[in-house]
């Protein structure tokens, strides 16, 4: 079983966005993206009475191109919840995040896997799949052939590499995650020359841009914080980390990546009034009205 609080689904939201926080080449896309997917939540996802997940009754009136991008972002989030609280995957990053920052290409292979990301035991490559209904039989053979298509990153041949699906079957209704066992690498695999500091900016720009974006909230010293009044919605980074961040921002990038690993080493208690999370970043949501109303009953 895989237990997460609705603030586990905001961060994973925002981690896994594929918007550049870049804010010199690309404005504040990353912010706009993150309201948009985190707003899905209190829109189409509510709590059963088991505590699962279940689609809303408007979530059920979508057309099909809506429940796709709902369902993508689903599988997105529910990819990174079981990578941060099954694998230890502190930092978890789309791959178009670090290619659109730095300009990256992959080859021509279109069989690439959608994130990655460090833990203490290597580098994990994950596919991720959404589905509004049962996943399909032929999926499971589409997801091996993805998440093994990163054959190496910086120079080190990935500890795991895996498939998720998020799908809502019909005879169960509840949200349910499948996970894909690693396989052998595909005939179009690729290497990722990956710098770890650029790495380690590409995953805090978005927050830092966030913070900066909403309406400052000091309530903890140690976390530079922001609030988004119409989200019911709190975002913040460790001021320590986002002065480092900024720093590197700045043109000091080199020690970036050991700099933050140092930094979480020496991290302290934070208020309770919201979830802090491994990577320095704090996220505190107030949508249990929205998430306990019975509109997904069928």
């Amino acid at each position: 079983m895989l237990t997460f609080s609705t603030d586990d689904l905001v961060h994973a939201l925002f981690a896994t966005g594929r918007a550049p926080g870049d804010e010199v080449s690309h404005g504040l896309a990353s912010v706009w993206e993150f309201i948009h997917r985190v707003s899905l939540i209190p829109a189409y996802v509510r709590r059963s009475d088991g505590g699962g997940l279940v689609k809303s009754a408007l979530a059920r009136e979508l057309d099909r191109s809506e429940k796709v991008s709902l369902s993508y972002a689903l599988g997105q989030a529910m990819t990174g919840i079981f990578c941060q609280k099954k694998l230890g995957v502190t930092f978890l990053l789309h791959v178009d995040r670090y290619a659109g920052r730095y300009g990256v290409t992959f080859g021509t292979t279109r069989k690439r896997a959608d994130l990655f990301g460090w833990s203490p035991r290597g580098w994990v490559v994950a596919e991720a799949k959404g589905r509004s209904n049962a996943m399909e039989a032929a999926l499971p053979s589409t997801l091996v052939a993805q998440k093994r298509s990163i054959k190496s990153i910086a120079g080190e041949r990935p500890w795991l590499a895996l498939g998720c699906v998020a799908s809502f079957p019909p005879y169960a209704y509840e949200l349910l995650i499948d996970a894909v066992d690693p396989d052998e690498d595909a005939l179009e695999s690729i290497d990722v020359n990956m710098d770890l500091d650029r790495y380690m900016l590409a995953y805090y720009e978005p927050f830092l841009a966030a913070v900066a974006a909403g309406t400052p909230d000091v309530r903890d010293q140690g976390y530079l914080a922001s609030r988004f009044d119409v989200l019911n919605l709190r975002v913040g980074l460790r001021r320590d980390i986002a002065a480092r961040v900024r720093q590197a921002a700045e043109g000091e990038l080199v020690g970036l990546h050991e700099s933050v690993l140092g930094l979480l080493e020496t991290g302290g208690e934070a208020d309770q009034s919201f979830t802090t999370f491994p990577d320095g970043t704090l996220v505190g949501s107030n949508w249990a009205d929205a998430m306990s109303l019975n509109d997904w009953r069928y």
